[in-house]
């Protein structure tokens, strides 16, 4: 169904649009936000793209995906997972197909994530009461109503849910990958297997290249210490002294600090540092004021989410390491 000539200037209706009052500055390199357009009228689709064109937030601009009809819609939604909003037309192929493919959604597909802004042409026919009341929708705007100034801060108001959602969501999933970290085993495994397995562990959690190394760094000559453990570009570089490897970067500078080791977070690399508990010396005092030391290379920066997950990880990779010199000293005494 196509809508009438009258409401073909929606978009422009009742308000001048100042494009540089609404619009953040676009940061080269940060991904789109995907919004997709579900309505028969091609029209509609390219007006939404030409009010929408410069638009930004977050520094991420839009990528917009067209359908025109809900059984289009659907199909993108199976093969599309980070979709954060729809403008959804309610008449289309029937008088109520917008409003049937919403539970296709929600219950169907399970995204609970993606926010869902209803348009109508015909209020009347979908009563906004109603339709907030009975269906999982985050809006709902008269086409005749929605200027190019509403859309923006509709949009605006989407992207910043759609964007606390997802960080909670990751946050819970990496609650979980943390929790399900297999601690005993590494301890099992002995200090230097730990050690890898803890690299290996870190770059999954945080879904990033298993590219850095590990080691235990004693006293003020940081550089002496020797690395328990490397993958990537650190792959022979177990059993030599950071001296070999530690020039520039995060790690350089994390070594370089005055007083104690502290963390250090760039856009391409990170560097934890943990003190080790007292408990390691319990069998010969040989690890006391030791510092675990975890640098990793990223394909991507870390978000605030991400370094407090790497952090907590952290922790629980220096009482697992604890744990592995704990029983090894109980192995071999001497």
């Amino acid at each position: 169904m196509t809508m009438a000539d009258d409401d073909d200037d929606f978009l422009f209706q009742d308000e001048e649009e100042d494009e540089a009052d609404e619009v953040s500055e676009l940061v080269p390199g940060m991904p789109p936000w995907q919004v997709l357009i579900v309505d028969d009228d091609p029209e509609v689709h390219a007006m939404t793209r030409l009010v929408m064109r410069k638009f930004a937030f977050q520094g991420r601009g839009l990528a917009f995906i067209s359908a025109y009809s809900a059984a289009e819609a659907l199909e993108v939604m199976k093969g599309e997972h980070d979709i954060a909003m729809i403008l959804l037309d309610v008449v289309m192929e029937s008088d109520d197909a917008g409003l049937k493919l919403v539970p296709r959604i929600r219950d169907e597909l399970g995204n609970r994530a993606v926010r869902i802004i209803l348009r109508t042409g015909q209020p009347g026919q979908a009563p906004e009461d109603a339709v907030i009341a009975g269906y999982d929708v985050n809006d709902y705007k008269a086409k005749t109503e929605l200027t190019a100034r509403k859309l923006v801060t509709a949009t605006i108001t989407a992207l910043r849910a759609y964007h606390h959602i997802r960080m909670l969501e990751r946050s819970c999933l990496g609650m979980e990958r943390v929790a399900g970290l297999g601690l005993c085993q590494m301890a099992l495994s002995g200090p230097s297997s730990a050690a890898g397995a803890a690299l290996d562990q870190m770059a999954e959690v945080l879904e990033q290249p298993a590219d850095g190394l590990f080691c235990v760094i004693y006293g003020a000559d940081r550089l002496s210490a020797r690395i328990l453990a490397g993958r990537g570009r650190y792959q022979d570089a177990a059993g030599h002294p950071l001296a070999t490897v530690a020039d520039t970067g995060a790690l350089a500078t994390a070594l370089r600090s005055p007083g104690d080791l502290r963390h250090e977070f760039t856009d391409d690399a990170m560097t934890l540092a943990w003190p080790l508990t007292p408990q390691a010396s319990s069998g010969g005092g040989a690890h006391a004021g030791a510092v675990a030391m975890l640098h990793l290379h990223l394909a991507r920066p870390l978000d605030e989410i991400a370094r407090r997950l790497a952090l907590l990880m952290m922790m629980r990779i220096a009482d697992a390491l604890v744990t592995a010199w704990v029983l090894e000293q109980a192995r071999d005494p001497a």
